[in-house]
């Protein structure tokens, strides 16, 4: 499953929330379950920014309910998931994979994907090390199929 909102706090008296959306368009999707795969159903009230949100959750009805839910996350089923543009992988796909070095019989692994505001870093694993390496086209100019880095990427993050 995909992360798709990550409640951060109550909103008012009357059950609303505050979430964290990692979609600009909640509406793309099927449904929206929690940890346990229980369905949830919920009234966006409005957005608040490029990906915060207000929303009504059926049976939360006050404030304490709605505190109650706070770092609680909400998912998509992968199967949910629109279709993906050439060039283009979910984050849930590339976990796993393994990565070609350009020019070189070396492979890697990508073992995590993580973003702390300077745009996602991709931890690789090759052998007993791990490091990380900015996700970006110039490093990883082909991700449909084998996900290939250049050797350049991997010279200059490697240590």
């Amino acid at each position: 499953m995909t992360e798709i909102l990550r409640i951060t706090g109550a909103f008012g008296i009357r059950g609303a929330v505050r979430a964290f959306s990692f979609s600009k368009n909640l509406s793309h999707y099927k449904e929206i379950v929690d940890a346990r795969g229980n369905s949830l159903r919920f009234k966006v009230i409005k957005f608040c920014g490029k990906d915060r949100v207000v929303l009504l959750i059926e049976g939360v009805n006050d404030r304490n309910a709605a505190e109650a839910l706070k770092r609680e996350s909400f998912y998509v089923r992968r199967r949910d998931l629109p279709e993906t543009k050439p060039n283009e992988v979910y984050v849930c796909d590339l976990v796993g994979k393994d990565v070609k070095i350009a020019g070189s019989p070396i492979k890697c692994k990508i073992i995590g994907l993580e973003n702390f505001g300077a745009g996602d870093l991709a931890e690789i694993s090759c052998g007993d090390a791990t490091f990380m390496v900015p996700f970006t086209a110039e490093n990883f100019p082909d991700v449909d199929g084998e996900i290939l880095m250049t050797a350049e990427a991997f010279e200059r993050f490697k240590n």
